[in-house]
């Protein structure tokens, strides 16, 4: 494949990055169209209901199109959703040529977008594996998993020293990570649908759990901001509750009168059956999934993050190691739960990249 196809394959996938986290639960997909060697028309899909990225690109590009290639990082779709169909679009724009970074994992459209296109005529490309293919899939990893499972992405986050610690024996744990890594943090929250923490978090820190940009202003696309909180015991002045923004406490009891308060305030209340004594995890991913929630950040504490693990429901882990030593036998690790008791047994995890922030660095590892 030529140099040039790969350059106009990567302006796709820059382009697809700018929806990343907007257009959920449709998928984050970006096209580019070239004509004689020019860019005339360039996309990112839109809000679920408005176009998708390959629309966007054939009206700027207008009677351009005619005779041109369309880059897209998923192949076009072929069916009925909110929309019509992209590749109606694509064949009646006069469109002569069509290179596909990935095919879609929707097991209604998979290759049938493709085939419809190479009928109407249209020569049609698919990508082999290469880093422009890894970069379109991991742009798509938890619509991949949602359209096919029904359930969320599960990304576990936390930062830690050099010797594995979270927090001090008193709790401490601002700042363990760099300014570089919690912007990173910050850009994951963004593209998240929902954060998930645990009450002890809560009540420690009374946390934001924001998406803020460098200057500390909210960004416009917030997360649903996710507590486990077993017995229902949430202040209600803390700021999850207090501040506006979309929160939802997921419980297995709670005073019926504090609840109305709750709602009142408009704090959403969720309640679910206990499995080990605790919130049952899985019920709880159901339950998001049923809302349209495609992908989960979870950022602690120990405790869910243990549970998340011992239930088997994670799909990739984000570790910020920083260059500290907290020391202590009392000072916390990032992980607890009921864990396993031979090193066979243990959960393990296949390393895709290694990324510095400042002097941070960053483990990001698959299921």
């Amino acid at each position: 494949m030529m140099d040039l196809d790969m350059d106009y394959m990567q302006q796709a996938i820059i382009s697809a990055h700018s929806a990343l986290g907007l257009v959920s639960p449709n998928p984050a997909v970006g096209a580019v169209i070239v004509n004689s060697g020019n860019v005339v028309g360039l996309g990112a899909t839109r809000l679920p209901g408005n176009d998708h990225a390959e629309i966007v690109a054939l009206k700027q590009a207008g009677e351009k199109a005619n005779g041109a290639e369309l880059y897209v990082t998923l192949e076009p779709c072929s069916s009925y959703g909110k929309t019509p169909p992209c590749i109606n679009s694509i064949i009646s724009s006069g469109i002569s040529k069509i290179h596909v970074a990935i095919l879609d994992p929707n097991p209604n459209e998979s290759g049938n977008g493709i085939r419809e296109l190479t009928k109407a005529g249209i020569e049609v490309l698919v990508y082999r594996e290469d880093t422009l293919v890894s970069q379109a899939k991991q742009l798509i990893e938890s619509y991949s998993k949602y359209i096919v499972t029904g359930k969320p992405f599960i990304t576990v986050k936390y930062a830690m020293s050099i010797d594995g610690k979270i927090a001090t024996s008193t709790g401490q744990s601002q700042w363990i990570s760099g300014k570089e890594s919690r912007r990173e943090v910050h850009r994951l929250r963004s593209i998240s649908d929902a954060i998930i923490v645990g009450i002890r978090t809560v009540l420690l820190d009374n946390p934001k759990l924001t998406a803020r940009n460098i200057d500390g202003q909210n960004m416009e696309k917030q997360p649903l901001r996710v507590v486990i909180d077993t017995n229902g015991i949430i202040p209600i002045d803390s700021e999850l509750v207090s501040d506006g923004g979309s929160t939802l406490i997921v419980c297995t009891e709670m005073d019926p009168e504090k609840q109305k308060t709750l709602e009142f305030r408009g704090v959403i209340v969720e309640k679910v059956m206990k499995y080990g004594g605790q919130t049952d995890l899985t019920q709880l991913i159901e339950k998001l999934g049923q809302k349209e929630i495609t992908s989960v950040l979870v950022e602690g504490g120990s405790r869910i993050s243990g549970g998340f693990i011992d239930r088997g429901l994670v799909d990739k882990f984000v570790v910020f190691i920083s260059p500290i030593v907290l020391g202590g036998s009392d000072s916390l690790g990032p992980i607890s739960g009921v864990g396993v008791d031979n090193i066979k047994d243990a959960v393990r995890f296949k390393i895709s990249q290694f990324k510095q922030y400042g002097d941070d660095i960053a483990i990001i590892g698959y299921a």
